[in-house]
């Protein structure tokens, strides 16, 4: 399952427009949960753990648990806000609501900045990798005219809000967590 995932999130990186056309073939809202979005997030919280634990300067116990709740709320938070937003925002496009379509849009979309918390606790002082995150913007773009279909007059539009409601959301989630718990 692991292998199907980091293949998955490797191909929506290098080549977003075959990937997002095989996944316009609607997979069951459950399945992307349980197959995709889920063990993403465990990975996640796992990772943050044997990161804060082991590979940050000073790292222990405190900080490790104090990491992975930062990084799960971050990313939770982040995706389910963002996707609220982008689907609130969807008729202002001309495109009909579909929660379970843009929860798992936002979560196809975001799979750079899964990459990413997953990768940096290990590398704790690489943070300008963090740059990488604007190329969400070009996988959005992608996805816009093959995973949701609206008018392409409003393309870079969708794409700003997707973007900003996928990148921004969970940076201002760790933000205030950081400043709250640590």
């Amino acid at each position: 399952m692991f292998k199907k995932i980091v293949s998955l999130i490797l191909s929506i990186i290098t080549s977003p427009e075959i990937t997002w056309r095989k996944l316009s073939a609607k997979e069951d809202h459950e399945s992307f949960l349980n197959h995709y979005l889920y063990p993403i997030f465990g990975v996640i919280a796992l990772t943050s753990f044997v990161g804060g634990l082991w590979f940050i300067t000073g790292g222990n116990l405190q900080v490790a648990l104090k990491n992975t709740i930062i990084n799960l709320v971050t990313i939770y938070g982040g995706y389910y806000i963002g996707s609220y937003i982008l689907n609130e925002a969807l008729p202002r496009f001309g495109v009909a609501k579909n929660e379970s379509q843009v929860q798992q849009f936002v979560g196809y979309a975001s799979a750079l900045i899964y990459a990413l918390f997953i990768v940096l606790p290990f590398l704790s002082d690489f943070f300008i990798l963090w740059v990488f995150a604007l190329y969400t913007a070009y996988i959005v773009y992608i996805g816009y005219g093959i995973y949701i279909e609206g008018r392409e007059d409003v393309r870079m539009y969708f794409t700003g809000v997707a973007t900003a409601a996928i990148l921004i959301t969970p940076a201002i989630i760790k933000t205030i967590l950081s400043f709250l718990i640590k």
